[in-house]
């Protein structure tokens, strides 16, 4: 026993890999859960439009509870739910505010759209405003009944024109019923969720899933591509051939390319007919984004087959590279709500921008313009990681 003891240990400590990943993966796990898993956002980014927008943020900002926004004015924009939509549908868009009166409470001065597509970020913003419209209520109830106090006791202290003083207490009076039986009413009909009216977790969480699919069996099944040649003895093979590095990664990635189409086809109209997913933007676009981002997880794919040298290694670190995409790009935990040092490696994550894409097509209808930055991003990943994995590949055929 104490030899087959020792033995493993010896057998782990060549295993370096393998040895790094029984130590680190529990710190990082408990690291991500830690900084990213949690659903509360704490920044909501809100745009004010119209003319009286400027005012309107300056009232906005005076309420309890305002400091969870980032509110911006733009007096140029038209203050019309067609522009509210609009503005929603890029990245960015979190609530839009569209003004409709100068004095009242909250509810009979503001229209607020929010961004159904973004889940936790609207189910948050729609709580706050609802805390907010009861706060901005009992302050004014307050200073109603404080006001109707005063104009009664100068009524019965005015003996020049008691008439006007009892007229004026009247008034407050009546203001002070009409507002506290709006407060009794729970009415929500002032805040509008775009895209998701019914804040369903099934229409965020399947575009994003369609990603993940994807990423799986892209970047697993490719991973092992490389090694099994290496494993079998064919590498050398391969390396004596008259062929250039890129044509073998051509070559050994086409199936799984294919295949990956097939899944992507299949899960995608799986969501649409049976979850009842709407589709809104452009096929094209989708599909666009879903050949970009399959040319990434392949590349990794390719890239972590070049450096295993075993199956064992490529799975590992395989599995390594999807857990943090799982956690950080957006699919479970919303971004906004992060440490910004885990953002910021979330924004490095292929299918953070995937996720984007496709909430941004299939719900919000977005167009090529307002998803440039994504796909940009996702084109420039897929040409670093292939090329990597090339200039990896060569090296690794020269110097058998």
């Amino acid at each position: 026993m104490r030899a087959l003891f020792i033995k493993e240990f010896q057998e782990l400590k060549r295993d370096r890999r393998t040895l790094a990943m029984i130590i680190m993966l529990p710190l990082l796990l408990l690291l991500v859960f830690g900084y990213a898993a949690n659903f509360s956002v704490d920044h909501i980014n809100v745009k004010v439009i119209g003319p009286q927008a400027s005012s309107t943020v300056s009232y906005l900002k005076s309420l309890p509870g305002a400091d969870k926004f980032n509110f911006v004015a733009d007096t140029s924009a038209p203050a019309t739910p067609t522009q509210a939509q609009k503005l929603l549908r890029s990245p960015s868009g979190d609530v839009v505010v569209i003004p409709k009166a100068k004095a009242g409470t909250l509810s009979q001065r503001v229209d607020v759209y929010l961004n159904g597509a973004k889940l936790f970020t609207a189910q948050s913003a729609k709580a706050d405003l609802v805390q907010m419209q009861a706060n901005d209520m009992r302050a004014q109830l307050k200073q109603l009944s404080s006001a109707a106090t005063q104009a009664q006791q100068s009524a019965q202290g005015l003996r020049t024109n008691p008439t006007q003083a009892a007229q004026a207490a009247k008034e407050q009076s009546q203001k002070l019923q009409a507002l506290a039986k709006q407060a009794q009413e729970t009415n929500t009909n002032w805040i509008k969720v775009e895209f998701n009216p019914d804040l369903k977790t099934s229409w965020v969480m399947i575009p994003g899933l369609i990603g993940l699919v994807m990423a799986v069996i892209g970047t697993l099944i490719t991973s092992i591509g490389m090694v099994r040649e290496r494993e079998a003895g064919t590498l050398e093979q391969l390396a004596v051939m008259p062929i250039k590095a890129r044509s073998i990664i051509a070559g050994k990635i086409s199936p799984y390319f294919m295949l990956a189409i097939v899944d992507m086809s299949a899960v995608a109209l799986a969501g649409v007919y049976l979850f009842d997913i709407p589709f809104n933007g452009q096929l094209w676009l989708f599909a666009l984004a879903g050949l970009l981002f399959l040319g990434v997880v392949l590349g990794l794919g390719v890239l972590i087959s070049t450096v295993s040298q075993t199956t064992a290694q490529a799975v590992q670190m395989a599995i390594m590279t999807i857990i943090p995409q799982t956690l950080l790009s957006g699919l479970v935990f919303p971004l906004e709500s992060m440490a910004t040092w885990v953002r910021c490696i979330g924004y490095l994550l292929p299918l953070t921008w995937f996720v984007q894409v496709s909430r941004g097509v299939m719900l919000n209808g977005s167009n090529a313009a307002q998803l440039w930055l994504p796909l940009s991003i996702m084109a420039l990943q897929c040409v670093l990681l292939f090329g990597a994995a090339t200039a990896r590949l060569a090296r690794s055929l020269r110097s058998i």
